[in-house]
């Protein structure tokens, strides 16, 4: 098991993150914990945990190109909508029910959130290599992420669904 003040004693600006090649664990936190209503944080400003089998660069939520194929970006951004005046579209024109579930948001409206993210948010990695999935399912029960809406019995999950459904 990861004890959480492993993971935590990691936080760091995007832009002071060690490289960390490998599959590995993320959390992300929100350094003002006032900044993001109407959720409610977890202990460090939690807001995601994930994990990933390809290199922690490559979930680099912060320099995606959009939020179509990022749960967290479009989590994060139907909060932010009104704030940040984004608009959303279907990711893709493609045949695929997802293209136009996952949403994006306009250029210009991708880059404010990009912004967002880079003044308000940390991060910390860890690099794990064995059993990444039952470490990243051990913090998602315990710490209780609100942008992770499945893995726990998250109370906010319903709010953060219907703000994303009004971006479909």
């Amino acid at each position: 098991m990861i004890e959480p003040d492993d993971l935590f004693k990691y936080l760091r600006r995007h832009g002071e993150l060690p490289v960390v090649t490998g599959s590995g664990i993320y959390a992300i936190c929100i350094v003002d914990t006032e900044s993001l209503p109407p959720v409610t944080l977890g202990a460090h400003g939690l807001l995601y945990i994930g994990m990933t089998d390809d290199g922690l660069d490559v979930r680099n939520h912060f320099t995606h190109a959009h939020s179509g194929f990022s749960t967290f970006r479009r989590s994060l951004g139907a909060l932010l909508k009104a704030e940040l005046d984004l608009v959303a579209y279907p990711r893709s024109a493609g045949p695929s029910k997802t293209n136009t579930q996952n949403y994006r948001f306009t250029d210009a409206g991708e880059a404010r959130l990009t912004s967002w993210m880079m003044a308000n948010l940390l991060l910390a990695q860890m690099r794990i290599d064995q059993n990444v999935v039952a470490r990243e399912k051990e913090l998602i029960e315990l710490l209780q992420p609100p942008l992770n809406l499945t893995g726990w019995g998250n109370p906010q999950r319903a709010m953060i669904k219907a703000l994303r459904a009004a971006c479909v």
